[in-house]
């Protein structure tokens, strides 16, 4: 039975960095996520750029993912994607974690889960029962695949703005369906869209019924609550995400949750499991802060928590890059490399 140091549930931007982190503190990782690619909700707006990562320059969230994922592997983890941790069991000095593909051991646990399991709120409207369109979308990996077309966005969250945004861009038009009276985006940002020439707003509105093509496969119109029908040539639909944290039940309820599925933390990252820590979206405390920029420091914190459990004498952080004996060696090969 292979028991590593620390295993981690998530593999968005807390859990890559914590996977770098641990592997910096000597520790053996594994890594976990249920989707089969690693990056978390940063595969959700591939091109969306990514401003708020102090001192990197603004990048698409594609490239910024490929650099997390490039970062975590730097020591080695066993990374296991599309693998669903199921439970998690408490032996005297180990976990079990039941996954979909067999269990894994380990030390001690870190949580970056992100509220669990993630998925898209389906619209259910007349039309959706037959089945799936193909110009219905709950996510936009390329932006370029709109380009001249006629969009339809349900939504009125910053993901919808965001969309709206970018695709006003390059769409034909856009139509702009939420059922308040306002957006809830940020400030700048519907400022910016009241000044596109090509979006029409539609408040107090949601959609009725999606009207199939004559091969049913597409989407040809749209019928709106208002009585309106617009021909549309994609949906896109923006209604939240739904999360599953299931896996932490087997605990006996000592894993306190808000609302929303977030741990309740002590100490940033504590929990009152002893050896399980959590970081990122997955956890919530008085002044978080919610950008990707946050995380990290978590996710550094959440390993050295993890390092002191299992040897209570190790220093309380790791050392820093400029003076770490690990890095001398990789240190020479970037600046080879650069020459």
């Amino acid at each position: 039975m292979k028991i590593s140091d620390t295993l981690i549930i998530g593999g968005g931007p807390a859990g890559l960095y914590a996977s770098f982190y641990a592997g910096l503190r000597g520790m053996s990782v594994q890594l976990i996520d249920h989707h089969p690619e690693l990056g978390g909700k940063l595969n959700i707006y591939p091109e969306k750029m990514v401003w708020d990562i102090g001192g990197v320059a603004p990048a698409p969230a594609e490239q910024i993912r490929q650099q997390m994922i490039d970062q975590a592997k730097t020591f080695d983890p066993d990374i296991h994607v599309s693998t669903t941790c199921e439970a998690i069991h408490q032996h005297e000095d180990y976990f079990e974690v039941a996954t979909d593909k067999g269990p894994l051991f380990s030390r001690t646990l870190i949580v970056a889960s992100g509220r669990g399991i993630f998925s898209p709120v389906k619209l259910t409207v007349e039309g959706t029962e037959s089945g799936g369109f193909s110009n219905l979308h709950y996510t936009v990996k390329r932006l370029d695949r709109f380009r001249g077309r006629d969009i339809l966005i349900s939504g009125a969250g910053n993901t919808a703005i965001d969309w709206a945004e970018a695709l006003c861009n390059i769409a034909s038009s856009v139509t702009l369906v939420y059922r308040s009276e306002e957006m809830k985006g940020h400030e700048a940002m519907i400022a910016s869209l009241h000044k596109k020439e090509n979006l029409h707003m539609c408040p107090q509105c949601q959609i009725d019924a999606l009207i199939p093509d004559e091969t049913t496969e597409e989407i040809d119109a749209v019928r709106l609550s208002n009585g309106l029908t617009i021909d549309v040539d994609d949906v896109l639909v923006s209604h939240g995400y739904e999360s599953n944290c299931t896996f932490l039940d087997a605990l006996g309820g000592e894993i306190p949750l808000n609302d929303h599925q977030m741990i309740l933390t002590d100490d940033i990252v504590d929990t009152p499991v002893a050896g399980l820590f959590a970081c990122g979206d997955q956890i919530t405390y008085d002044d978080k802060v919610h950008l990707i920029a946050g995380c990290f420091t978590e996710a550094a914190q959440a390993a050295n928590h993890a390092k002191k459990f299992l040897q209570s004498d190790a220093p309380a952080e790791g050392m820093v890059s400029s003076h770490n004996d690990i890095f001398k060696e990789k240190n020479r090969q970037l600046i080879k490399n650069r020459r």
